[in-house]
């Protein structure tokens, strides 16, 4: 309602005047009846109010949004630097194994005991790491290979009819790649005894030679040799000594450690 005079400055004001021209005094319709106006609102810092609240209003909700983050940034900051601003920190607890032991003390907790409180910590554990530490602690304790600079080869060299060994039996050891060998006997026991150099990815060509016998040998891959009766013995003998020759076997040694071949030669019937 339109007064007859204006609160603020005193001019006389028209009933269908809704405000003052001479102040900002607004008169609103639903003000009331005349000589019920709210002294508030005929103040002249009146218009000011409802901006004033809503600056303060954004304001307050930035100063808050602002607080909140830098209080999130010193939490985080913090965590990563272990007690930033010196407060007191817990020592960290002993990582804990699958079984529940101490990884420190190797002790586990007594029946009926409840284990240690560790702070909440987890031990995350790396199976693959201490796979590979536990797999490169073998090969650094696996001896180195062995280095072979010699094959010792012995063996005995028996009559093949009667199975007595042959003392004076000339052994040769041939290297037909070179066209190299190398020769020894027979001890009086029939044993022979012989050191060669190694050959890379090949044996070497065995041949013998006694008087009264034939060149040719039973092979030493023969089995059953001794299991045989003296009949089938000279048989086999007869066939090696009626042959005219046969392919010599080739032996060849793997490590440093001596080869023992046993040879079975062949009488002339």
């Amino acid at each position: 309602m339109t007064p007859e005079k204006c609160p603020g400055c005193g001019a006389k004001l028209r009933p269908e005047m809704l405000a003052c021209p001479n102040c900002p005094m607004s008169f609103p319709e639903d003000d009331g009846p005349v000589g019920a106006t709210n002294p508030l609102k005929q103040s002249r810092y009146y218009q000011f109010v409802f901006p004033l609240l809503f600056f303060g209003s954004i304001g307050a909700i930035v100063w808050y949004l602002g607080a909140g983050l830098m209080h999130l940034g010193y939490a985080n900051s913090e965590v990563e630097t272990g007690n930033l601003f010196g407060g007191s920190t817990k020592p960290a607890a002993p990582a804990r194994t699958s079984a529940g032991e101490a990884s420190g003390s190797g002790e586990k907790p007594a029946d009926g005991e409840k284990a240690p409180d560790d702070g909440g910590m987890v031990s995350i554990v790396h199976v693959d790491d201490d796979a590979s530490a536990s797999a490169a602690s073998r090969e650094r304790r696996a001896p180195p290979p062995e280095v072979v600079t010699e094959w010792k080869l012995r063996g005995t060299i028996y009559d093949l009819t009667t199975l007595k060994p042959l003392p004076g039996v000339e052994v040769t050891f041939a290297d037909e790649a070179t066209n190299s060998s190398i020769k020894t006997r027979t001890d009086s026991a029939g044993r022979y005894r012989a050191i060669v150099p190694p050959l890379d990815g090949r044996g070497y060509a065995v041949a013998m030679a006694k008087n009264g016998y034939a060149p040719n040998y039973l092979d030493p891959g023969t089995e059953g040799v001794r299991e045989k009766d003296a009949s089938e013995r000279r048989t086999i003998a007869r066939d090696l000594s009626s042959s005219l020759g046969a392919a010599p076997a080739t032996i060849q040694s793997v490590s440093a450690k001596p080869l023992v071949t046993d040879f079975y030669l062949a009488p002339r019937l």
